[in-house]
């Protein structure tokens, strides 16, 4: 029972890959010493632009922009599991690359307030700006920007109720 438990405890914890994350996040010099990146975290795009605030957290979550784009989440902010940040897409009129030419990219910044509280599995599109104190119900598309002290869900989200 005790070699069971020890492997049960010994494989839930791999500190290597801890460490190396640890390191590979100080090289993003816009994220705060006092945030936490979840180990399965993925930040796609220029490393100066993703700011993340002292005390914020993401869990398992997916953060994109390009060259003409940030990522900017504010202090104290809870970013749940499968969460996808992304400010960059492919636009309208080339979505693809082909014989035409390359994929064109549509890019705008995505603002997220302090104290704000971000569900599990959602998606948050280009452009968006959340202000303060925002919670983001779990499994919500939030296509528009939402004022301070709101809470907000369902595909597309939608103001449920004034905080």
């Amino acid at each position: 029972m005790l070699d069971l438990l020890a492997r049960l405890i010994s494989g839930s914890v791999n500190w290597a890959q801890r460490r190396s994350h640890a390191r590979r996040m100080r090289e993003y010099s816009g994220i705060s010493p006092r945030a936490t990146v979840g180990l399965e975290s993925k930040l796609i795009g220029p490393r100066q632009h993703f700011l993340i605030g002292e005390q914020s957290y993401l869990n398992r979550a997916h953060l994109s922009c390009g060259p003409h784009s940030r990522v900017v989440i504010g202090r104290s902010c809870a970013i749940g599991y499968n969460v996808s940040i992304k400010a960059i897409t492919h636009s309208l009129a080339k979505p693809t690359n082909n014989e035409a030419g390359p994929i064109i990219h549509l890019e705008r910044d995505i603002v997220i307030g302090d104290d704000c509280w971000i569900g599990d599995n959602v998606y948050i599109r280009e452009g968006v700006t959340l202000g303060n104190n925002v919670i983001v119900g779990a499994n919500s598309v939030v296509t528009r920007s939402v004022p301070d002290n709101r809470v907000v869900a369902g595909t597309p989200a939608r103001v449920i109720k004034e905080l």
